[in-house]
């Protein structure tokens, strides 16, 4: 079954149970607002949790909430600058576009990958969340509730800060407060990126396998997903390169002895149904698998590497992302307030770069689906 298809009715299923359960059973005691296609949810202990860190180590806090403010430009001027540079090289300079793509599960995201981004996601958005409410409670603000949302498919949190102290705030406590969580987001991912460097040997040692043809050469022969495939008749494979170099020798009907995280399989090649001249053997796709350097079981250092490397990706990417100049980000309510610093050529600038942001960011997302 087509996996767009099996997302979609997967997607339907679980919000028609959710609403039915949100009409049958009292879950507003538990903090629970259930309307279609939105959970919400309202914990008090992360609320509760958010005043404890406050009140602790308030000297880190403070040097974090004047550093968050330079990291937090640094990142827009950083992300404006990529998406300017990203089009140039494309389409300027006919080079490969780095993708910027629009997270869809099943679309945009092969739904093997699920588990690590739900991960990832609920991981950033802790951190992300949890910055701003602990600054915000240092720069003396209120939280009045703090919690989780899942929006259709998007998972997402939430502080809600006394408005009208945060408003009445000086323009300095406001920055520290929008900057918080991209800071916070780019500091936990430079600090994963260390994890896996620590933990992980640089270079690859196979290729783990995450799709395969339906009844190809691969499936037939007992090969599985998250199997890791180390070498084709003795050639040992460390990336698909080595894997595509080693198969353009290859004729249809050869055997090939393939070895792998579960031991060895007699696998035979299968003519490419766009030239029958050419073999395959059935490898739709693949990733890098590097070894960890704690003598684990392969699928513990894969699982681990995968969820690392997703957690990463996902951290540094909110924390660029959120700090365009773009209305409803952190970026624009940061320019906001520089704008209150000098009020006369601010709403000018903050309506251009709005416009230019925007602007750059559409084109990097169709530009990445189109080339």
């Amino acid at each position: 079954m087509n996996e767009i298809l099996i997302f979609t009715l997967t997607f339907l299923a679980f919000w028609l149970v959710v609403y039915m359960l949100g009409k049958s059973l009292p879950l507003q005691k538990y903090g629970l607002d259930i309307k279609p296609f939105l959970i919400k949810w309202e914990s008090k202990r992360f609320r509760g949790l958010l005043y404890r860190l406050s009140s602790r180590w308030k000297r880190i806090w403070k040097i974090f909430s004047w550093a968050s403010v330079f990291i937090g430009a640094g990142l827009m001027v950083f992300t404006l600058t990529f998406l300017s540079l990203n089009i140039i090289r494309a389409a300027v300079l006919r080079e490969t576009l780095s993708p910027v793509r629009i997270i869809v599960p099943g679309l945009t995201l092969r739904l093997y990958w699920l588990p690590y981004f739900i991960v990832a996601v609920i991981v950033t958005v802790f951190i992300h969340e949890a910055a701003h409410g602990v600054i915000a409670l240092n720069e003396g603000i209120s939280i009045r509730s703090a919690g989780a949302l899942l929006l259709g498919i998007f998972f997402g949190g939430f502080v809600e800060t006394d408005e009208k102290e945060l408003n009445a705030a000086p323009p300095k406590s406001k920055m520290k407060i929008f900057s918080a969580g991209s800071a916070s987001n780019m500091l936990a991912g430079l600090i994963v990126l260390l994890v896996l460097s620590a933990l992980f040997v640089q270079s690859p040692s196979g290729l783990i396998v995450l799709e395969t043809l339906e009844g190809g050469p691969l499936q037939k022969a007992g090969i599985r997903p998250w199997d890791v495939i180390y070498a084709l008749n003795d050639h040992e494979i460390h990336s698909l390169q080595d894997l595509v170099s080693f198969m353009s020798s290859v004729k249809p009907g050869e055997d090939i002895i393939v070895r792998t995280s579960r031991g060895d399989f007699i696998v035979k090649a299968a003519p490419s149904p766009d030239n029958e001249h050419r073999a395959i053997i059935g490898l739709i796709s693949s990733a890098p698998y590097y070894p960890s350097k704690l003598g684990l079981s392969y699928l513990v250092d894969t699982y681990l590497n995968l969820t690392l490397n997703w957690l990463s990706i996902v951290l540094l990417s909110v924390a660029a992302f959120n700090m365009l100049p773009i209305p409803y980000l952190d970026g624009d309510k940061m320019l906001q307030c520089l704008i209150e610093v000098a009020p006369r050529k601010g709403p000018a600038l903050r309506k251009t770069l709005n416009v230019v942001s925007l602007f750059l960011l559409l084109a990097n997302i169709v530009m990445s689906s189109t080339y």
